[in-house]
């Protein structure tokens, strides 16, 4: 074959390629189509979704001018001997499910963490602040590697949110949903699994 005649067959071949882009002509088979990549981007909650979040949660509550009345759900049936029933309602009333085992496992968690006690370096009780270890809050002992998820759900300290019983369960059923929603052990950050 003869320099020429490979310059010609290149230089043909180059061209019916070119013709073929240009003119878009293509075969029967139906043409594939890539969707878009789409990008999910998180980021800190606004302040006005943080209001929103934290009425939402406080409005489990009716206060009048001496008291703060809970809404008192009727509680799963449970074993007489299991431990820290008198936290159910408030429990239920924020989020945690209404069954006989999850009532069950979470009378074991507090009795486990504080023995039914709101333990918190905010108590008016010295006994109780006397309790605190510096670390974990509250009746369900919510640690302080939470501190930043806690005040952007709350709006407010970490150590003032956590000493509420109500948002301290409200909190403790946030990271077992969390948790349980992902697959895995809700009871993980109490090492109960």
């Amino acid at each position: 074959m003869n320099l020429k005649r490979l310059a010609l067959l290149a230089f043909g071949t180059y061209g019916l390629c070119a013709l073929w882009a240009i003119t878009g002509v293509q075969e029967s088979s139906p043409m594939l189509t890539i969707a878009p990549r789409q990008t999910i981007t998180l980021q800190d909650l606004t302040p006005q979704q943080l209001a929103d979040r934290a009425e939402e949660l406080l409005a489990t509550t009716t206060t009048t001018t001496t008291t703060t009345v809970l809404a008192s759900p009727r509680i799963a049936d449970v074993p007489v001997e299991t431990k820290c029933q008198e936290w159910f309602p408030i429990a239920i009333s924020v989020g945690w499910p209404n069954n006989t085992e999850t009532l069950q496992k979470l009378g074991r968690l507090l009795f486990k963490e504080t023995r039914c006690l709101n333990i918190t370096p905010l108590s008016s009780d010295p006994e109780l602040a006397k309790r605190f270890n510096n670390s974990d809050h509250g009746i369900a002992q919510i640690n302080e590697i939470h501190t930043r998820y806690a005040e952007q759900v709350f709006n407010m300290p970490f150590a003032e949110a956590m000493s509420d019983p109500t948002l301290n369960l409200r909190f403790a059923y946030l990271l077992y949903s969390d948790i349980a929603e992902g697959g895995g052990c809700g009871w993980k950050p109490w090492k109960l699994c």
